[in-house]
């Protein structure tokens, strides 16, 4: 069965590149195992601090370490990776070499060993943790990512890979919380609060490492065959640190690639805060219980479902940053809404059936809007892999990926840890169950998130709206690249 068709040139580009629907999915159940991760982002925090009683700070402070050094790996593992030559190609020695510590390190956040019990060994234990869990997410994630500009230079091609990436990425990570609330964060005779249950934190993270693991090795595996094919793309450039920054300063010299860097900082940053106190913003701002948290998010992973669909439609025949502002805007939108109208005093009250039901249906919106961007600004970042190649020769899709990658994560690492010092900062208390915080404590939590919110997408918003490739440009560089 063939994917692609290749031309005898090496240095061919055909534009009619066929994907095959199970091409698709392999190259989407990537997103499982970055949907575990990001998933467990959410109730690290929660579980360090209100579960085990690490100070709020720390916790949030082991984050962002983690988060930092997952951005600083990016770039070096993209570097490497695009001048990588094996018989196994650029790519694949990195995402085999992922498989281990990334499973493993994962089931070790959530299983600290009996000695870890004050704040110093508990602080140390979770950033380890995170430093082998981001360092590995690196190694797989950033190939992954620049294997899709590989696989086809098709416009809309790469728009429809990275929808069914997200779409996965989004059903897991929601599905996991679904499960998280249904599942293994339920009230026990131990446990009034199902929050506080730390065994099933345990067992979340024994189900995460196997999906992680097994997603790994499905992705890889999965695209080995291609390898041949990649191979058409040489490494042209001795490794060294002076033609590191060479290549990385190179793509930076094109205004798209520098408008989409800031607008993924701001669109992370936010993404970060948001990330941080989702959890506590339904848990103790909504007062929603488990089993009702479970049920608003079931429609939030089912919304993945529609993103596949909804992109292939939206792909065809339009601009991608149109597709991706439209999808920003109407996201903060419906992010921002219910925060800013429950401040105002003119929501539904707290454990109404109404108020229910209005959250639940906006978080699908929510999860579709952010979806649309993050798909849309994905494959606009990819498309730069080609007028960067016209200009030096050079393949460069892992440093144009990891550098975007860099500034992301470096900005969730800054957004992880304002949400830890909004907490601090609205003085939120630790160990406490729903409904004893005081509502001045309350309300200024919604006060200070909404505005921050909303001032720090809008910017994400702006900046993506400056980008210069269009669907006709990029064709041109790929008919020019072809004729050479």
């Amino acid at each position: 069965m063939r994917d692609l068709k290749l031309s005898p040139k090496p240095n061919s580009y055909i534009l009619a590149l066929k994907i095959n629907p199970i091409t698709r999915w392999i190259y989407g159940s990537a997103g499982v195992s970055y949907g575990v991760v990001d998933n467990a982002h959410y109730f690290t925090l929660l579980y360090y601090s209100q579960v085990l009683g690490l100070d709020a700070r720390l916790a949030g402070l082991a984050l962002s370490i983690g988060l930092v050094f997952d951005a600083i790996t990016d770039p070096l593992v993209g570097y490497l990776s695009d001048n990588t030559t094996s018989r196994w190609g650029r790519r694949h020695p990195f995402l085999y070499a992922s498989v281990l510590p990334l499973a493993l390190s994962y089931f070790l956040l959530w299983h600290p060993p009996p000695f870890v019990q004050d704040d110093t060994s508990m602080f140390i234990h979770l950033v380890l943790c995170l430093l082998a869990l981001r360092g590995s997410l690196t190694l797989f994630q950033v190939p992954a990512y620049a294997l899709c500009a590989e696989i086809t230079s098709d416009y809309d091609e790469r728009t429809r890979l990275f929808a069914r990436y997200s779409s996965v990425q989004s059903i897991v990570g929601n599905g996991m919380s679904v499960l998280m609330y249904a599942l293994w964060l339920v009230p026990t005779t131990e446990y009034s609060d199902g929050i506080m249950n730390v065994e099933g934190y345990k067992v979340a993270g024994l189900v995460g490492t196997l999906a992680i693991a097994a997603s790994v090795l499905l992705f890889t595996i999965g695209l080995h065959r291609f390898i041949p094919r990649f191979s058409r793309f040489q490494p042209s450039d001795a490794l060294g640190p002076r033609q590191f920054f060479r290549q990385l300063a190179d793509v930076f010299r094109y205004p798209s690639m520098r408008v989409v860097v800031v607008s993924w900082m701001l669109y992370y940053a936010g993404s970060g805060i948001y990330a941080m106190l989702w959890v506590y913003i339904y848990s103790y701002f909504w007062e929603f219980t488990s089993q009702q948290i479970s049920l608003i998010v079931i429609p939030m992973a089912l919304a993945g479902l529609l993103i596949p669909p909804l992109l292939s439609g939206l792909a065809s025949g339009h601009e991608k940053k149109r597709v991706a502002v439209l999808g920003m805007s109407a996201a903060i939108l419906v992010n921002v809404f219910p925060i800013a109208m429950r401040l105002l005093g003119i929501f539904p009250a707290n454990g109404t059936a109404f108020l229910f039901w209005i959250l639940l249906v906006l978080g699908v919106f929510e999860t579709v809007f952010f979806l649309v961007f993050d798909v849309a600004s994905s494959s606009m970042m990819v498309d730069i892999t080609e007028q960067a190649e016209l200009d030096t020769g050079r393949r460069s899709e892992g440093v144009i990926t990891s550098a975007v990658t860099f500034a992301g994560k470096c900005a969730y690492a800054l957004g992880t840890f304002l949400g830890g010092v909004t907490l601090s900062l609205v003085k939120f208390p630790t160990e406490t169950t729903v409904g004893d915080v005081a509502p001045d404590i309350i309300f200024d939590l919604g006060l200070v998130y909404g505005p921050l919110i909303l001032v720090i997408f809008l910017g994400s918003v702006y900046a993506i709206s400056r980008y210069q490739i269009s669907r006709v440009q990029h064709e041109e560089t790929i008919a020019r690249l072809e004729g050479r």
